[in-house]
């Protein structure tokens, strides 16, 4: 008999990682770094034997499911004992993931792409001028104003800003363009510890600045970055956002893999 053990946040025996659910390639980094990591685990046993695990976010949607190799001629059962037994009416899946992704199907109501998904294509040289604009690393005693920054310059809330540039200002992974002492964009380059040589870029253009080209600009000095450490660039954008979509494809990104929203009509018994 089935049963769900609450892991929080296990260790896996075989890598060592806190996180047991293994990432996979080209997954987006803030999924990696902020949604997984800050979600709970059930572990599910049949018995003494264990069966596989999900990943359950803080609003009850479904972000990921493992089912271990002995179960999978079972996986479709299981599957919809996840979904009854924690109440999931939705999940977040990607189609770098098959097998989650396909038990998803099987019983959605609906669906909405959440994310497209970008890996490098093509090696696009930077601009040669910025116009006044200029390209450095920002520097750790900048927290206070590209924090104002982020939250001015994002919808949302803004509480992540502050520890998430701190963060990044700190490891050296945050830069800016300037226009004299002012920031008109940020970019992000850090490399991922779960999915090394992987480095996720990210990218913020003052409102007041875009459709500029600053932003595909930004991103062709980060891949330049990352080749010269020797990662590779992915990145991503909601599907919403098509300025954003088109400024990484500008920068030689392709996009082969999309996040899902998926909706169940009730959870199946």
């Amino acid at each position: 008999m089935l049963e769900c053990i609450d892991s929080r946040r296990p260790t896996c025996s075989r890598c060592g990682m806190r996180v047991c659910v293994p990432l996979s390639p080209l997954m987006d980094g803030m999924w990696e770094s902020a949604t997984i990591a800050g979600s709970t685990f059930w572990g599910m046993r049949d018995g003494g034997r264990h069966a596989g695990h999900a990943c359950i976010g803080p609003d009850n949607d479904l972000l990921r499911v493992h089912v271990a190799a002995d179960y999978r001629a079972r996986a479709q059962d299981i599957f919809g004992w996840i979904l009854s037994t924690h109440g999931i009416r939705r999940a977040i899946a990607s189609t770098i993931e098959p097998p989650y992704l396909s038990l998803c199907l099987d019983v959605q109501q609906g669906l909405a792409i959440h994310s497209y998904l970008f890996r490098d294509g093509t090696r696009v040289e930077p601009p040669s001028g910025l116009g006044d604009s200029t390209f450095r690393r920002a520097e750790p005693d900048e927290l206070v104003a590209i924090a104002r920054f982020y939250r001015a310059q994002t919808d949302g809330s803004g509480e992540w800003t502050e520890a998430f540039v701190r963060e990044c200002l700190d490891r050296g992974e945050l830069f800016g363009l300037y226009d004299g002492p002012a920031v008109v964009a940020t970019g992000e380059c850090i490399p991922s510890q779960a999915q090394p040589p992987y480095a996720d870029l990210g990218m913020v253009v003052a409102r007041s600045h875009r459709g500029r080209g600053l932003g595909s600009a930004l991103l062709t000095r980060l891949k330049e970055r990352c080749y010269h450490a020797g990662w590779e660039p992915i990145c991503s954008c909601a599907s919403g956002n098509r300025a954003s979509k088109r400024a990484i494809e500008k920068a030689g990104f392709i996009s082969e893999h999309r996040i899902v929203e998926i909706v169940f009509h009730s959870a199946p018994r």
